[in-house]
This record gives C-alpha cells, sequence and structure tokens, in this order.
C-alpha cells in the first residue's frame, strides 16, 4: 500500500508538472509514465529550465522507489526463510524429545485416517512424507512431521524411531512398505509394526519380514461391504465400537500388572463390573491365548490383558482399579 501511495503520487508530481510546463494532459500522462516505467530512461521532453528538474525528480523518485521494492521484497522472503527455518528447528525439537509415540509413513489415504484416528485417540505421532504437496497439507493441518523417504533409516531415525511405540506403513507400494519394515525393525526390535499390502498373497511376506500385522484395505473393505448387506445393524454396532470418536460405546483394553490386587481372583470376585462399569469381553493371556466371553468364574491371572467394552472415560477408573484395587 505504501510504495502504490508513492507511484502514484510521483506519477501526480509528474503530470501536473508538464502541464503547468505548457503540455497537453495526453502528453504529460505519456511523458510521466515514460520516465517512471523506464526509471528515467525513456526520451526526455525537456533538456533545460524547471522542466530538466522534473524530469531528474521523477528519475529519482522511480529509482527510489524500485530500490525499495526491492528492499521490500529481499526483507519478506529472508523473513520467510528464518520462520520457516526456525519452524522446522522447533519441530524438529519437538520430535526429539518424543518417545513412546507413532510413526505414519506415508500421508496417504490411508495415513490421513490413521493420523484422524491417533489424533482422536489422543496419541502423539510423527508422519514420514516426501510428496511437497502433502507436506502443505501437513504444514496446514499443524501436524508432527519428517520430510523424507521411510525407506531410509536416517530418515526413519529423524522421526524418532528407536523411541517410538508402534510404526504404521502405508506408503502406496508394497515393495516399498516391505523396505519400511524391514528398516524399523532393524532400527527397534521392540517396536509394534503394522504394514498396508494391496495384495493379500503378500501379507505373510510382511510377517516374515518383521512386521506384526499385515493388512489388506481391500479384504476389509469387501467384509464390511458383504455386512452392509446381510448383518447391518450388527456392522453399525461394530463401526460404533471401533471409533474412538464415539464416547459411549467404547472398546479398550487394559494390563493387569503382577502386583495387583486381582492376580488370583476370578471375575466375580474381582468386582470390576461394578467398580468400573467395564463389561470384560475376553482375556489375552500371556500365553497367546484368548478366553473369549469370559464366565464369572474366569481367573485373573498376571500380565492378563483384560478386552472391555463401556463408556470411554470408565477406561481409566478401571485401569486404576487393576493396578491398585479402588476407583
Amino acid at each position: 500500500m505504501i510504495l502504490a501511495s508513492l507511484v502514484l503520487s510521483l506519477v501526480a508530481v509528474g503530470w501536473i508538472g508538464f502541464m503547468l510546463l505548457g503540455m497537453s494532459a495526453g502528453d504529460a500522462a505519456e511523458a510521466t509514465i515514460n520516465i517512471l516505467s523506464t526509471c528515467g530512461l525513456g526520451g526526455a521532453p525537456f533538456q533545460t529550465g524547471a522542466g530538466s528538474v522534473l524530469i531528474v525528480f521523477l528519475q529519482a523518485g522511480s529509482i527510489a522507489i524500485v530500490a525499495v521494492a526491492i528492499a521490500s521484497l529481499s526483507q519478506v522472503m529472508l523473513l520467510g526463510t528464518i520462520r520457516k527455518y526456525m519452524g522446522r528447528f522447533r519441530m524438529d525439537d519437538r520430535i526429539n524429545k518424543l518417545s513412546n509415540h507413532s510413526i505414519i509413513a506415508g500421508y496417504s489415504l490411508t495415513g490421513m485416517s490413521l493420523a484422524q484416528d491417533l489424533i482422536a485417540e489422543d496419541q502423539t505421532f510423527v508422519v514420514v512424507e516426501r510428496d511437497p504437496e502433502k507436506i502443505l497439507k501437513l504444514e496446514e493441518k499443524g501436524l508432527l512431521y519428517v520430510e523424507g523417504d521411510a525407506t531410509e533409516e536416517d530418515v526413519l531415525r529423524k522421526a524418532g524411531i528407536e523411541r517410538a511405540r508402534a510404526l504404521f506403513a502405508v506408503l502406496s507400494h508394497d515393495s516399498d512398505n516391505l523396505m519400511v519394515v524391514l528398516s524399523a525393525r532393524g532400527l527397534n526390535d521392540k517396536l509394534t509394526i503394522v504394514s498396508r499390502s494391496t495384495r493379500e498373497d503378500y501379507l505373510q511376506r510382511f510377517i516374515r519380514a518383521g512386521a506384526n500385522a499385515a493388512m489388506s484395505p481391500q479384504e476389509w473393505a469387501s467384509r464390511r461391504m458383504i455386512q452392509a448387506v446381510l448383518r447391518p445393524h450388527l456392522l453399525k454396532l461394530l463401526s460404533s465400537l471401533l471409533d474412538p470418536t464415539v464416547a459411549h460405546a467404547y472398546l479398550d483394553e487394559v494390563n493387569v500388572p503382577q502386583t495387583s490386587p486381582m492376580v488370583g481372583k476370578t471375575l466375580a470376585e474381582s468386582g470390576i463390573r461394578k467398580a468400573s462399569g467395564i463389561v470384560i469381553l475376553g482375556i489375552a493371556r500371556k500365553s497367546g491365548d484368548i478366553v473369549s466371553s469370559p464366565g464369572p468364574e474366569t481367573p485373573i491371572q498376571a500380565e492378563d490383558v483384560l478386552i472391555g467394552y463401556g463408556q470411554r472415560a470408565n477406561f481409566a477408573s478401571l485401569a486404576n482399579y487393576v493396578r491398585t484395587g479402588s476407583t
């Protein structure tokens, strides 16, 4: 706005000045624009006297405005670069302080859905992406990200792979996801790795490469489509149970530590239902066995994982009750 005002002021001075020196309005405007647009390199209508002074003034003014414009543009570019650098520095610092977080390798449609669900679950995560357009989307949403190829170990290290809890490999190509799984497993042997596969016959390859689980979106989609026809109400219930944004119907799991007062008690004796309001639907044993629909006489063992159903807020009470014996 300031530069535009200066240009208009200079045009007005030149136009009025040349008319006072005897030129017509059209010729005065043409002469002024000619001098200003060429920074004084165009033809000069006057060579001596007041006309020369006016021309010199317009030449100096046009050069000064160009210089100010260049300086302002340079300042804006420099400030933008500094802000971008400082923003990247702060983000790297936040990522370096993370632990027990998740890493999403690839901001595809699956990656976007994962990010939304992790946010709903109040989980920290870092996205690894190399596509500039997707990087802009990550910046717009204020998400933590590392720009680079997720198949490279140095990039995974920048995302904190050695301190991470889980990694989701959801790149577009199975070969890239396989490389991510291999690299991630080599960098963190305790990491939980879940990979996406476009081919069902590749699922076991991901398991052999080190993934804890591998899933085919096509398989899941086809099953949901069939259930939408055969069991629409059951599908609606299951979808709500697995939706982290639904607070009144929620599935979660709670670990039973070795020091828990619940160890050795049956479900009926534990009083879990009364104390927390959570219904225990299953128990995952340390051996890997799953007890489905456990009865009231089912014993609770050390390092069990209780799989429950209830309101999301009540799971905190359940975890505290299992750990201490009180809510």
